[in-house]
C-alpha cells in the first residue's frame, strides 16, 4: 500500500466534499457559498470536527446536508474501515509488521480477533449503535416534527454523535433540549461508544460473554480477562467524564445555572463534559460559560477521545501514560507501571512525543489566529481575545467542533488556519503511523553518555 495513503485519501476526501457542496443542489435558491466556507465545512466534516461558519440546517439544502453526512460518516469511520479493508484484501491472509501496525493504530488490535474479521466487526457495531440511536431518536422527534423530518433528524444527529462530529441541523445546536433526558443520554451513549473505540467495546463483550457462559457472577473475573488497554481506557474516560460534571456544576452555580433547580443541573452539566471531548454538541450556550469553565473545556478538548476510536485530541492513554510517567519518576521506579503492569519505553516516549506536538500545533494555530485577527497591533488592542482564540484552535485541534460564537466572523487567513489544524488533528497521528512506523531502522549501538543538569 502507498505510505501515504491515508494522507492522501482525507485529502480527496476533503476536495471531493468542496466541489460537492458548491453544487447548486447543496445550497437553497438565492444563498451564496464561498470556496472557504465550503472548504470549512468539508473539512470540518471530514475531520469530524464540526466547527461552522455557516449554519448547517438553515444554509444547506437536503442535498447538501446528505453530503455534509457522507463526509461525516466518511472521515469519522469509513474511510479507515474502507482503507484497512483494502489492506487486507491486497494482502491476502498475511499481513506484513508495518501493515498490522497500522491496522493497530487505526482501530487497535485484538489478538482474538483476526484483521478480516475485525473489520467486518467494526462495520456490524458501527451500524448496529447508529441505527438503534436514530431509532430511539426518532421516537423522540416524531412527537415535534412530521414523519419524514424526525426521521432524518434522527439520522443525522445519531450518525454525528457516534462519529463525534458536533454538527447540528437545529441552528442552536442542542440547547432547545437542554433537559430532554432521552435526547441527552442517547446522544451522550453515541459519544462515548464512538469516543472509546470498537476495540475496547469488543474486549468489553467477550470478557462478559466468557462469564455469562460459564454462569458465574463473578463479574471480577471479566475485569481480569480484558485488555490493560481497555482498563486504561475506560477508568480514564469515567474519571474525566465524572470530574468535568462535577466541575461544570462548581463553576456554573452562580452563572448558567444558577436559576436551574440543584436536581436538573447533573444532565447538562454531564453533556457538556462528555461533549467536550471530541463530540461537540452543546446543550449549554458555550459563549457564556464562565472563564474557568472555558479552561477547563480546553482542557477536555485538548485530552479527547481514545485510541481506535472516532474521536480526536492526544488520547486518555496518552494521559494516563503520563501521569504513570511522573508517578513511577516520583516513587523513584525504574519503569513506569499502571495498574500492576509496567508500560515499555517506546510507548511512554510515544506519548511525550504526542503531547509535545500538539503543545506545538495549538501554540501555532493561536499564533497564527492572532496574526490573522490583529495583524502587529499592540496587545490593548487584541486584550481580552486570548482565551477565545486559545477556545477555537483546541476546538480544531482536538477535532470536536464546540465554540465560543466567533468562527463565522473569523478573516479568511484565520478560517485556513483552522483548516489546516482540523486536519492535522484528525490524520496526523495516522499519517505517521502510515509513513514512517516500520519504515525506519533500528540503529545497532548507542552514543557516549553525558550528564546535563535539569531544573
Amino acid at each position: 500500500m502507498p505510505r501515504y495513503q491515508l494522507l492522501l485519501t482525507f485529502l480527496v476526501l476533503i476536495l471531493f466534499g468542496t466541489l460537492a457542496l458548491r453544487m447548486p443542489g447543496s445550497i437553497p435558491e438565492g444563498l451564496e457559498l464561498g470556496w472557504i466556507d465550503a472548504l470549512f465545512t468539508s473539512t470540518s466534516a471530514v475531520c469530524v470536527t464540526g466547527l461552522t461558519v455557516v449554519d448547517t440546517g438553515g444554509n444547506f439544502s437536503l442535498g447538501g446536508e446528505i453530503i455534509i453526512l457522507i463526509l461525516i460518516q466518511a472521515g469519522g469511520l469509513g474511510m479507515l474501515t474502507i482503507s484497512n479493508w483494502l489492506l487486507v484484501a491486497l494482502s491476502g491472509s498475511r499481513i506484513s509488521l508495518s501493515d498490522r501496525f497500522l491496522l493497530e493504530e487505526t482501530h487497535g488490535f485484538n489478538e482474538r480477533i483476526e484483521p478480516t474479521g475485525l473489520l467486518r466487526r467494526i462495520i456490524r457495531f458501527t451500524v448496529l449503535s447508529e441505527g438503534l440511536g436514530a431509532l430511539v431518536l426518532f421516537l423522540r422527534f416524531i412527537a415535534d416534527y412530521p414523519f419524514s423530518k424526525a426521521l432524518w433528524l434522527a439520522v443525522f444527529h445519531s450518525v454525528a454523535a457516534f462519529c463525534n462530529a458536533g454538527f447540528s441541523l437545529f441552528p442552536d445546536n442542542l440547547m432547545a433540549y437542554r433537559d430532554d433526558w432521552v435526547i441527552n443520554l442517547t446522544i451522550i451513549i453515541l459519544i462515548v461508544l464512538g469516543g472509546i473505540g470498537f476495540m475496547v467495546c469488543s474486549d468489553v463483550v467477550l470478557a462478559v460473554n466468557s462469564v455469562l457462559r460459564r454462569r458465574s457472577k463473578r463479574w471480577r473475573m471479566a475485569w481480569r480477562r480484558i485488555t490493560l488497554h481497555t482498563k486504561v481506557t475506560l477508568i480514564t474516560t469515567g474519571i474525566l467524564i465524572l470530574a468535568g460534571a462535577l466541575l461544570v456544576i462548581l463553576f456554573e452555580s452562580q452563572n448558567l445555572l444558577k436559576e436551574t433547580p440543584i436536581h436538573q443541573r447533573l444532565l447538562p452539566a454531564l453533556f457538556l463534559s462528555v461533549t467536550s471531548r471530541t463530540a461537540g454538541f452543546n446543550t449549554l450556550d458555550t459563549g457564556q460559560l464562565t472563564n474557568v469553565t472555558l479552561l477547563m473545556t480546553v482542557l477536555l478538548m485538548f485530552i479527547g477521545a481514545s485510541p481506535g476510536s472516532t474521536g480526536g485530541g492526544m488520547k486518555t492513554t496518552t494521559l494516563a501514560i503520563l501521569i504513570a510517567f511522573f508517578r513511577s519518576r516520583m516513587l523513584n521506579r525504574p519503569r513506569t507501571e499502571i495498574l500492576a503492569r509496567s508500560v515499555p519505553e517506546s510507548l511512554v516516549a510515544k506519548a511525550v512525543v504526542t503531547w509535545a506536538a500538539f503543545v506545538a500545533l495549538l501554540l501555532i494555530g493561536v499564533a497564527g489566529l492572532e496574526y490573522f485577527e490583529f495583524g502587529f497591533a499592540s496587545h490593548g488592542v487584541s486584550s481580552g481575545s486570548f482565551l477565545d482564540l486559545l477556545f477555537e484552535v483546541t476546538s480544531a485541534l482536538g477535532t470536536v467542533g464546540l465554540s465560543v460564537g466567533i468562527t463565522p466572523s473569523l478573516e479568511p487567513g484565520s478560517r485556513l488556519v483552522l483548516i489546516v489544524i482540523m486536519f492535522l488533528g484528525r490524520v496526523g497521528p495516522l499519517a505517521v503511523a502510515a509513513s514512517f512506523i516500520g519504515q525506519r531502522r533500528v540503529l545497532r549501538y548507542t552514543l557516549p553518555e553525558e550528564r546535563i543538569m535539569v531544573g
